[in-house]
Order: structure tokens, then C-alpha cells, then sequence
């Protein structure tokens, strides 16, 4: 019996399949053929919003140039210790050196109690911190150490903090520190807190000696001296700190006199010698005029207050601030030696200089208790600025230099120098960045409207990957008008001259070190060809360096004076780049119209399908049909066959 053939299911003995497929290859040509188009489609929309992307990066960095937040604008602070002190500068400072000395830095109070037991307790009670002004006041129920300090650190967020310092296996010693700096930011305790402070050992009734003063306060007329003895001698050793508050009034000038030289007789007088007398001859000088005296230049000397020292020597103090208003000073003792009392000399022709509130003070006294163990105790800040003593209850100084904030780290041992300057490195890296960003659209628009390998090959910082979605590219859009356009523009805004003003030397990239090199070297090479640009290191340094506000000006400036940016190369490669990159430009319309154009193919490729899976689908009726006609005639021969054989057998 012969093979069953199932027309598809089974492999048909007359190849219809092979027939069927060679059918539908020829109806799928279209289908192809569309599919191509879609790929090549895909292929010009990704291809376009490269270059998009790439020239809105180039115009991004070029608006950087030439905005309000150009980086030439940008200035840095340099310190001479920058371990002790450093600074920072906004776009607002002015290029300066100054000098300051760090005496001290600002501290927050930071007790430690004596050794405490591991498993010790606090007792219930209400418990009150003060910091300054702040308050942080709880009951407490009771609890351990660990519990307590918990509750307090909840309650004190940006005030007060504390914490466990473990000493031994068996003792800790509590830690409680302020978080304010600044000699008015003392920590104090009340209540059921000062019981815990004083007998944890955190702090102990002040019984040191306190220095008074009398009078306390002392007044200088013009030209004269005053003088405040201590009670004891403030020693350099206790770093004591002195007190006061300084002010003038002024003082009417007295007026100016003559003084009366009028003569009572106006006689020349003469002489009478053996019966002969001779007459002296009449004075040129009219002796009845008066003589006015010349009045005194007016005296302004702040240099007012010093210190005299045991030795009996005076000690100056930094220069006052004069002013009708009192202002606190407060003057580090241990800086002056041993002292015992302020002195006044007004040297002023018409200010009267009063020191008022005069006294003595421990930094580390808080009113009648003093620190047992003291991490650090409260103080301002106390620096001299060009000479001029200055104080600040925190390490960060704002309002001194306008522009620069100072911040403090430690004290110096001798007068450090900070330099306020543009900061070079900052544009530099503008500079080089909007250098890449062109090259990098350039190299873009090469290898779409090109057909050469070796652009390629001499891009160095390709990745494989990228390298070979670049061959995937390479002449893609060649021809393309759109592209050859930009390139041309683009490299003619950087060959340009941009002159700012008659006095300005650099009018091109070129005088920045910044071309295309295309005409150096030995020979000619084609790489350099292709608008390149390199850059030459040092000669762009060096004008940075020398001539930041002239290379400001090269990358944009005012040329018609309404102070609006209006010209230079930044400025005209934003212009150029606008209409491609912007919302609705030739570069979204391109990608918009590859869009539509996708769109429809796939639409068109989706039709195809159909008819071609109904064209398979008839074929395959059509040939199943056969192939079943076919084996029924072979069912029917092979019968005939079978019949012809068994009668010649029977014969």
C-alpha cells in the first residue's frame, strides 16, 4: 500500500510547498521593498536627531559664553594657608588681595563631666539648657543616662546636642556641647539641670578672683588723657579678655584770636650827643596793625586706647572705630603680657572720646560657674583685617569683604594673604567644552554627507560601538544641502574676526590658540581639512591669564551700547544654530516629515501582510486541493493496478 499524504500536514510528495513558497517570494517583492524603505526611514530619523541633539549641546555651551552666567564672570579665592583660612567669591567681587591674621576662631560651649557609672541614673525633674537666647526646658521621669540624652538631642535639634564617651568598661563621662558659636552663645544650665551639671562634674562654682575695674567708665576731651587702673593684674597666662564700648562726640573748635600788638607810641625816637641830636628814622612796619595767629590743623587720630603693662610701657590697641554709636570690643589680654590698666590718649582737636562699660571677663566663666573639663568654651571669632581688629560670633564672615565669604579653620601664626581673581580654570573648561561640542557636530555632519572611511578612522575617542554606528551612517545624507549649509556656517563663525573695540588684541579663536591648523605643519593633512578645531594649551592659558575681559568680549558683547548682547562668536553661533535646534525648527520638521513617512509604510506593510497571508492562505487551498486529486488518481491507478496484477496471477 502506498504513503498517505495529507496536503499540509504532512511533506507532499509533489513539493507543492517548495512551489508555494517560490509564488509567495515573488508577491512578497513589494512587502520587501517597503520594508526597506522603513528601515532607511528609522535609520535618517535617528540619524537626524543625532545631529539635533549634538547641535543643541554646541548652542547650549555657546549661550554659557556670552549669558549673565558666562564663566568669565566667575571669580575663585586663593589663601596663603588654606589649613587656617579660606574664602569663596561670587560673580560680584572684585579682583583684590587683602591680609588678615586669624587670632582665634569661633567656638561653641563643649562640657564633659567627670566619669559617670555605666548603669548610673538621671532623676526626674524638670531639666532647663540655655543657649544664648534659646531655652530648651522637659520634665523628665527619670531614666539612664543613654534614655536621658536621647530626650534631650530630641529637644534640641539645631541648639544642643549630647552624647556618651565611653572611658572605661565600667564608667562613661558625658558630653554636652552647644551647636551655636559666638561669646553671647554660653550654655548655662537651671533647675534640676544645674543639680545634674554640678554633681555629674560637669561644672563647679566660679571661686577664682575676679578682676573689677574703677572707674568703669572714662572720658577724653580734645588733647587730653584718661586713665582706668584693675584691681589685680590681668595675666597673659589666663586668657582673659577685655571689654568695652567706645564712642566720640564732637566737640566745638574754640575760635580763633588776635592778639593785640598795637603800639602806645609812635614816636621813632632819637638820640642827643656833646649838644647834637639825631632822629631815628620813622619804622616801615605800622606798629598799630594787629598780628593774627595761624590756626592749628584739625587732629583725627582713631589710635586712642592701649594698655599699660607692669612694666609701666603702653601697650597699643588696635585702632578704634569712632563713631557717634557705641559698638562692644572685646580685645584678647593674652596677646598684650601681663597689664594693669586702659589708657586714653586723645590726640583729636575736636572729638571727645568716651570708653564706657569697661571689664574684665573669663571666656570661661558662665555666670557663677565655670566648666570642670572644657572641650571648648564659647568665643567670637577675632581676626585683624588689614591691620583693623575684627570680631564675629561665627567662623563664616560674610559682611567683611563684599562678595567674599571668609571661613575661619584655625588660628595663624602670621598674617595670611587672600586673593580674589577670575577664575581661569572655570573658562578654560567652558572654552574647551564648547570645542568638543563643535567637533563633535562636526564630525556628525562629515560622516553623513561623506562617503570616506578614513573620517572614521581618525576619530580617536570613538568607542567599537560607536564606531560602527558610524559606518552604519557614513554617507547617509550626502548631498543633503540642509547639512552641507550648517557646516559651511559653522566654520565660517569660527574664522570670523569679532572686534569689541579698537583697543581689544584678540578678534579671533586663532589669537586664542584655538584653528584648524590646516596650513601648518609639514605638508597637508586631510584630517584638518574637515573643520576641526585644536587647541593650543598654553596660548590659550596665557591669554586667560592676562586678558580674561578681552576673551569675554571675543565670544559675545554690546556693540550698539543698549546693553544687550548683540555680536561676537558665541553670539553668532546661537544665531545660526536657532533656527535648526529650536522648538518647531528645520531639524524637528525633518524628523516630523521622516514621521509621517514611517507612518504610512508601516501602514503600507501591515496591508501587505494581510494580502500576502490571504494570497499563502489560497495558494495553499488551491494546491491542497491538487495534491488531494493527485492522490486520488493515484489511489485509483494503484486499485486498477492492483486488479490487473491479481488477475494475471489467476490466469
Amino acid at each position: 500500500m502506498s504513503d498517505i499524504s495529507i496536503p499540509g500536514v504532512t511533506a507532499s510528495k509533489y513539493k507543492t510547498d517548495e512551489l508555494i513558497q517560490g509564488l509567495m517570494k515573488v508577491e512578497r517583492v513589494p512587502r520587501d521593498r517597503a520594508e526597506e524603505e522603513l528601515k532607511t526611514y528609522r535609520s535618517q530619523q535617528s540619524a537626524w536627531r543625532g545631529v539635533n541633539q549634538h547641535a543643541g549641546k554646541l548652542r547650549d555651551t555657546s549661550r554659557s559664553l556670552f549669558s549673565y552666567n558666562n564663566p568669565f564672570n566667575e571669580k575663585i579665592a586663593e589663601s596663603t594657608d588654606p589649613r587656617a583660612v579660606t574664602a569663596s567669591a561670587n560673580r560680584e567681587a572684585q579682583d583684590q588681595r587683602f591680609r588678615l591674621t586669624v587670632n582665634q576662631i569661633a567656638q561653641a560651649d563643649s562640657f564633659l563631666s567627670s566619669e559617670l557609672p555605666s548603669e548610673g541614673k538621671v532623676s526626674k525633674g524638670r531639666y532647663v539648657f540655655n543657649v544664648g537666647d534659646s531655652e530648651i526646658a522637659f520634665n523628665w521621669k527619670g531614666g539612664s543616662y543613654r534614655e536621658f540624652i536621647d530626650a534631650l538631642n530630641r529637644r534640641g535639634k539645631d541648639v544642643l546636642r549630647a552624647s556618651l564617651v565611653q572611658v572605661s568598661p565600667t564608667t562613661r563621662s558625658l558630653l554636652i556641647e552647644s551647636l551655636k558659636t559666638g561669646a553671647n552663645e554660653r550654655l548655662k544650665f537651671s533647675e534640676d539641670a544645674l543639680s545634674f551639671a554640678l554633681e555629674s562634674g560637669i561644672i563647679k562654682k566660679n571661686d577664682q578672683g575676679i578682676i573689677s575695674i574703677t572707674p568703669s567708665s572714662i572720658t577724653a576731651k580734645p588733647g587730653s588723657n584718661a586713665v582706668t587702673a584693675f584691681s589685680a593684674t590681668a595675666r597673659a597666662k589666663d586668657g582673659l579678655v577685655l571689654q568695652y564700648r567706645v564712642s566720640v562726640s564732637d566737640t566745638p573748635a574754640p575760635e580763633t584770636t588776635t592778639e593785640d600788638t598795637t603800639a602806645v607810641s609812635t614816636a621813632s625816637g632819637s638820640i642827643q650827643f656833646s649838644g647834637i641830636t639825631i632822629q631815628n628814622n620813622p619804622s616801615e612796619l605800622p606798629v598799630d596793625t594787629p598780628l593774627a595767629t595761624t590756626p592749628k590743623a584739625p587732629v583725627e587720630d582713631n589710635q586712642v586706647l592701649s594698655l599699660r603693662s607692669t612694666r609701666g610701657a603702653a601697650i597699643p590697641l588696635p585702632a578704634a572705630t569712632l563713631q557717634a554709636e557705641s559698638s562692644i570690643v572685646r580685645v584678647p589680654l593674652s596677646e598684650f603680657g601681663d597689664v594693669e590698666a586702659l589708657l586714653v590718649h586723645n590726640k583729636n582737636t575736636h572729638r571727645t572720646v568716651t570708653v564706657e562699660d569697661i571689664a574684665i571677663i573669663d571666656p570661661k566663666v558662665a555666670g557663677d560657674y565655670i566648666p570642670v573639663n572644657p572641650v571648648s568654651v564659647a568665643q567670637d571669632a577675632l581676626i585683624k583685617y588689614e591691620g583693623i581688629t575684627i570680631t564675629r560670633p561665627t567662623n563664616t564672615i560674610e559682611d567683611l569683604v563684599p562678595g567674599v565669604t571668609i571661613n575661619l579653620h584655625e588660628a595663624t601664626a602670621k598674617q595670611e594673604t587672600l586673593t580674589v581673581k577670575p577664575d581661569v580654570e572655570t573658562a578654560k573648561e567652558s572654552i574647551i567644552s564648547f570645542v568638543g561640542n563643535y567637533n563633535r557636530l562636526m564630525a556628525e555632519l562629515n560622516i553623513l554627507t561623506q562617503k570616506r572611511p578614513e573620517i572614521i578612522q581618525e576619530i580617536g575617542y570613538f568607542t567599537p560601538d560607536e564606531s560602527k554606528a558610524a559606518e552604519e551612517k557614513l554617507g547617509m545624507m550626502l548631498g543633503d544641502t540642509t547639512l552641507n549649509g550648517i557646516k559651511a556656517s559653522l566654520q565660517r563663525i569660527t574664522t570670523n574676526l569679532y572686534v569689541s573695540s579698537d583697543t581689544s588684541s584678540i578678534r579671533s579663536l586663532a589669537e586664542l590658540g584655538i584653528s584648524t591648523k590646516s596650513g601648518t605643519g609639514g605638508g597637508l593633512d586631510s584630517s584638518r581639512l574637515r573643520g576641526y578645531l585644536e587647541i593650543d594649551e598654553k596660548k590659550l592659558d596665557a591669554a586667560l591669564d592676562a586678558r580674561m575681559n578681552e576673551v569675554k568680549t571675543l565670544f559675545g558683547f554690546d556693540s550698539d551700547g543698549d546693553l544687550i548682547i548683540d555680536n561676537g562668536l558665541a553670539h553668532s553661533m546661537d544665531n545660526a544654530l536657532a533656527p535648526y535646534v529650536q522648538t518647531g525648527g528645520i531639524f524637528a520638521t525633518r524628523t516630523s516629515g521622516l514621521d509621517n513617512r514611517i507612518s504610512t509604510t508601516e501602514k503600507k506593510i501591515t496591508k501587505l501582510d494581510e494580502q500576502l497571508e490571504a494570497k499563502e492562505r489560497e495558494l495553499k487551498i488551491k494546491y491542497g486541493q491538487m495534491e488531494g486529486t493527485l492522490n486520488s488518481l493515484q489511489q485509483q491507478s494503484n486499485s486498477i493496478q492492483n486488479f490487473n496484477n491479481q488477475n494475471t496471477r489467476n490466469q
